[in-house]
């Protein structure tokens, strides 16, 4: 039996570091520094969690790309997708918890992706009407896999 290694758990709404920030509501990218006070340079990975709530017409799919640098100039990422509804006025949300490597930089990337454009958009309109956030829940102790 594989051993699973002991990780601490962080409460984001126990101090204002723990909510990194909004998701992207327009097509490109947002940089999310952590803050040492809720995840150690140190630490070897973090917990991170990412959710969204779209609310009436929306594009068909939309998705956040969320990547951590890592050493040798690659990233490691996971994405959280959102199936909304074009055309109707609609509530759907989703969520997804990931482990990433603490990044090489201390800071996370989240890049918003639509595939298709809005059939309606009005000057000033973010590309999606909704709300998310970024956030902090917990990160390993240990040093990185090499």
């Amino acid at each position: 039996m594989h051993r699973i290694a002991p990780w601490i758990p962080f409460e984001p709404t126990s101090s204002n570091g723990g909510i990194l920030g909004s998701l992207p509501l327009n097509p490109g990218s947002v940089t999310f520094s952590i803050p040492g006070s809720v995840v150690p340079s140190g630490a070897g990975g973090v917990l991170v969690f990412a959710w969204a709530r779209l609310v009436g017409p929306n594009p068909k799919i939309a998705y956040w790309h969320v990547g951590a640098s890592v050493t040798g100039g690659a990233e490691d990422w996971f994405s959280l997708l959102v199936a909304g509804d074009p055309v109707n006025q609609t509530f759907v949300c989703n969520s997804q918890a990931f482990w990433l490597p603490m990044p090489i930089d201390g800071q996370l990337t989240v890049t918003l992706f639509v595939p298709e454009p809005r059939p309606i958009k009005r000057p000033g309109e973010s590309e999606i009407q909704g709300y998310g956030e970024v956030e902090i829940h917990g990160y390993y102790p240990g040093a990185a896999a090499p």
